[in-house]
């Protein structure tokens, strides 16, 4: 009982007599949140404290600059989030925002202060939560102190110069990239500096790193934690194999060579369509990907753009196969640009 009490309000309330059940409750304001609305911002005064009833809310801290943003942490039923600066009196030190649709109790600070008078065990409760907060908070410092934690702008630095930072250091840790909107777009693992686990976009593998090189982001931020486990799942059939030297050696490779195709085959415009049943015999080479390709638009033309999306392939390991099937005469290339334009 004492781990619930500590860590959901519902819990807390069971625990109460009738009445301070009723004193909260008439306290407590009902508010409603659509998906990505914006609670409170960083920097506003703080007056009011929150309960999430329903749904998910992300707190999201913004640099001086507001060029970069990091998640704080997320919270669910039974979460309570606002009271720090409520009760210091201080302005917001994050952006509380929904990230799905969200049910919210709001106590206003001169209510939230007098219940914390009236009822010890709210008293209490908030006062504990709060020093667990600060524990961690000074824990993760401490050990931020022994470990190697990169933090910086993806406008300052590509991907191909950190993994190249990574790699040198021979730690194990998680590398997240995250887009302008805070949302993680890729999670690259590393044991001992080398590249084993990737997830880029919709890629896993290998194949993710190598989107990841040729599709470098220009906004947003990076973060690289010193771990000895991933904190997010990964498929092991999909585990990299390579060398951190040939990894990267094949990455610049591979990034020159997509910068070689044609600028319309590289913006994926038109659709691929078989020119004959894909179950008849072909030369393509079985287990292939551009065998895979062909068996995907064999009943109907794909748009390249989406058909992409349906596969482990880089733009790279995708567009050579679509060249291959179109050189071949296994597929032919409709509503194209110009032949001028596509280079083919």
């Amino acid at each position: 009982m004492e781990s619930n009490f500590e860590s959901n309000f519902f819990t807390l309330l069971e625990l109460l007599d009738a009445g301070s059940r009723l004193e909260i409750d008439a306290a407590c304001a009902h508010k409603s949140f659509r998906h990505g609305e914006i609670i409170y911002k960083q920097g506003e005064q703080s007056t009011s404290v929150y309960i999430v009833a329903a749904g998910v809310v992300e707190v999201i801290t913004e640099s001086p600059d507001g060029r970069q943003t990091r998640s704080v942490g997320f919270m669910g039923r039974g979460d309570f989030f606002g009271d720090l600066a409520v009760l210091t009196g201080h302005p917001r030190l994050g952006t509380a925002r929904a990230c799905e649709d969200a049910q919210l109790l709001q106590i206003e600070k001169l209510a939230f202060q007098q219940l914390l008078e009236k009822i010890p065990k709210m008293g209490a409760y908030f006062t504990r939560n709060l020093a667990r907060r600060l524990h961690k908070t000074s824990t993760q410092a401490h050990l931020n102190i022994y470990s190697l934690d990169l933090t910086g702008n993806l406008h300052t630095f590509d991907l191909l110069t950190i993994f190249q930072a990574i790699t040198s250091t021979g730690r194990s840790g998680e590398l997240h990239l995250n887009n302008s909107a805070n949302e993680i777009i890729g999670s690259f693992f590393f044991r001992e500096g080398r590249a084993v686990h990737a997830r880029f976009v919709h890629l896993e593998g290998v194949e993710a790193i190598w989107q990841g090189l040729l599709q470098s982001a220009t906004e947003g931020t990076f973060t690289f934690q010193v771990i000895d486990n991933p904190l997010l799942p990964y498929d092991e059939e999909n585990r990299i194999e390579l060398g951190s030297s040939d990894l990267l050696i094949q990455g610049v490779m591979r990034r020159d060579a997509y910068e070689a195709l044609p600028e319309a085959l590289r913006r994926m415009e038109g659709s691929l369509g078989a020119r004959f049943d894909a179950t008849a015999g072909t030369d393509v080479q079985p287990g292939a990907p551009a065998a895979r390709l062909l068996e995907l638009v064999a009943k109907r033309p794909q748009p390249l753009a989406s058909l992409w999306r349906r596969v482990n392939y880089s733009a790279l390991t995708f567009l050579e196969a679509v060249n291959e099937l179109i050189h071949s005469g296994h597929a032919e290339w409709l509503n194209a640009p110009s032949p001028t334009d596509t280079g083919l």
